[in-house]
């Protein structure tokens, strides 16, 4: 009968939560914290002896032991999270726990927001391009600009242009985009001129203003 036991438990199924012993074969899963606590441990996470403590109101309270800082803000029903933990002591700050983190979490949003990599489109021009599909590829810049786009536009050399045909184009092209861009380059290189803009602040703003007008009607 033994060996029979120690038989149906040798091939008894590996998913079983514990072995023959009665023991569990898998520790507990406990709960992982986000990056958000990591990044501000608070109260028992903080792990230091002594800290400087804020108020909630800006205010130096000191430097004192980490039960201490606690109980203050335990005394105020908030948290206490470590804001400078480079700092010697490190530094921590009563909060409203879901407050700090609604703030941080939206400048932190901004910034990204912000840091995010320039983006040029390009738009591409022949000196023999019907007036009509002139004005669409114009627009088009226009609806670049207001994404926050910068717009690089070629003026394409084609066979049959002459050197006075495409000088002209480009003067015309850069006088209708002079009305609301701005021109940071302009170069000829190869057969091709390419031209770097950007919007100008004012016609930003003129384009804000005609839509809170049209909104408001």
């Amino acid at each position: 009968m033994r060996q029979n036991y120690r038989s149906s438990n040798r091939y008894s199924s590996s998913s079983s939560r514990s072995n023959r012993f009665g023991r569990r074969r898998f520790k507990p899963r406990f709960k992982v914290k986000d990056a958000f606590d990591a990044k501000y441990p608070r109260n028992y996470d903080i792990k230091a002896d002594k800290v400087r403590v804020i108020s909630s109101d800006g205010k130096n309270l000191g430097v004192m032991s980490l039960e201490e800082g606690i109980k203050i803000a335990n005394e105020q029903e908030m948290d206490l999270v470590l804001t400078v933990p480079q700092a010697k002591p490190p530094v921590c700050k009563v909060v409203n726990w879901e407050s700090f983190k609604y703030h941080i979490q939206k400048i932190e949003k901004e910034r990204k927001k912000k840091g995010k990599a320039l983006k040029i489109k390009e738009i591409k021009f022949s000196p023999k391009i019907a007036d009509g599909d002139l004005e669409r590829k114009l627009d088009n810049i226009k609806k670049f600009f207001k994404k926050g786009h910068q717009v690089k536009v070629t003026i394409m050399r084609r066979r049959r242009v002459t050197n006075e045909q495409l000088s002209s184009f480009q003067e015309k092209v850069l006088t209708l985009l002079r009305e609301y861009s701005n021109i940071l380059n302009v170069q000829n290189k190869g057969r091709n001129i390419y031209i770097l803009l950007k919007a100008k602040e004012n016609a930003k703003a003129e384009d804000t203003k005609n839509s809170i007008e049209k909104d408001a009607n």
